[in-house]
């Protein structure tokens, strides 16, 4: 097959892909790492369009030059894909960056000191080699990191992390071969080496665009099924899936003829704390409060978010007295850790009514009613939180 041909072709699948990432990434823009990694594509597509300029243009251009690009691109990838996995202190892309700047060195030796096409091809397959086992390493110790996270992604299919492993793999055997059956030439001459080189730029280059962007169809799926479950600013059960969790906890506390408490929770000052500083500080010290409350409950205790400010939290067989002994926790606990913002300490006020329920007196919905009538009482015998 003509090598022109394929780098014409190899030209406009480079523009197609990069324009797909960056699109990709202005769709979701939430999403950590997209907009690195589409960076890192355009630089890397950049550097592969100049190399088929070897013997038209100088060799500080189409080979310093181009191999800059393709494998300094590469370092944004990395970034991208570390963030992307929940990876940011990662010091991979650091030990890659490294790694670069002494194959550019390399590069420069062997190409006005010291020409030889041979040794920049087995610089460069050592440099992708490295880049591709980087990646191999950042998405299989991201899938560990984020399956350990977030339950719902052990139900996930992770079809695109599959995809972008199995091509990084197969890039990290391939760059080896591509060594030995290469002879240097220019890519537009007619060599069986340079053609199966172009040929796998086209592959990986259509294949990485179709990965990341599978990837962020499926962060998005499993971002929905998350949001349905638990929610999204204190990451705790949502009021819909307390509903159904606490169901069937009643029901289990029927059988075995066990008391059930449930604690209705509420920071009372909240609206003070949106109205001084704003919804992102309420929204941190929410989260503040609910993993006080989280570290203070026993497994088989469920807490859940019910609205912008209350939270609930059942538990299977406590009585009076047990409840008491919670809500001491509790208040101890944020007592001792104030939530602080930009130095000044924020003290999180909150009302707790408790009540407890036996046997035929498990009505989920009747405490749910119960609880907000004993929460009002409790409000009226507390001062406002100042």
């Amino acid at each position: 097959m003509e090598n022109n041909t394929l780098t014409l072709a190899l030209t406009l699948v480079s523009i197609s892909a990069t324009i797909a990432l960056f699109v990709n990434w202005a769709g979701n823009r939430h999403i950590p790492g997209l907009l690195t990694i589409a960076f890192g594509f355009a630089i890397t597509s950049a550097g592969i369009l100049l190399l088929p300029t070897l013997g038209i243009l100088s060799p500080v251009i189409s080979v310093i030059l181009a191999n800059m690009l393709i494998l300094g691109g590469r370092i944004p990838i990395v970034l991208g894909l570390a963030s992307f996995w929940n990876q940011e202190r990662s010091k991979l892309p650091i030990y890659c960056t490294g790694i670069f700047f002494l194959t550019m060195v390399g590069f420069y030796y062997f190409t006005l000191i010291d020409e030889s096409a041979l040794w920049r091809i087995r610089i460069y397959t050592a440099m992708m080699v490295i880049f591709s086992l980087a990646n191999i390493y950042l998405i299989a110790n991201g899938l560990k990191i984020e399956r350990k996270l977030r339950p719902v992604m052990t139900i996930s299919s992770n079809f695109g992390a599959f995809l972008a492993l199995m091509l990084f793999s197969f890039n990290a055997v391939t760059e080896f071969i591509l060594m030995i059956v290469r002879s240097g030439t220019e890519l537009s001459s007619p060599d069986q080496g340079t053609s199966i080189l172009l040929l796998g730029s086209i592959f990986t280059m259509v294949v990485f665009s179709f990965a990341i962007i599978i990837m962020t169809m499926e962060e998005l799926t499993i971002e929905h099924k998350e949001n349905s479950i638990y929610d999204p600013i204190t990451t705790i059960l949502n009021h819909r899936t307390f509903l159904e969790v606490g169901q069937r906890i009643l029901g289990v506390a029927l059988r075995y003829s066990q008391p059930v408490s449930m604690l209705t929770l509420e920071v009372n000052n909240m609206d003070r704390v949106v109205k001084e500083h704003g919804y992102k500080v309420g929204n941190e010290m929410l989260r503040h409060f609910s993993l006080m409350a989280t570290d203070r409950r026993r497994n088989e205790d469920v807490l859940a978010r019910s609205n912008f400010k209350e939270f609930r939290m059942l538990l299977p067989g406590v009585d009076e007295e047990g409840a008491k002994i919670v809500i001491e926790k509790i208040n101890r606990a944020l007592l001792a850790e104030d939530f602080i913002y930009r130095g000044k300490t924020i003290h999180v006020k909150v009302n707790i009514a408790t009540i407890t329920k036996r046997e035929e007196e498990l009505n989920l919905q009747q405490m749910l009613q119960e609880g907000d009538v004993e929460l009002y009482r409790v409000k009226q015998n507390v001062a406002p939180g100042i």
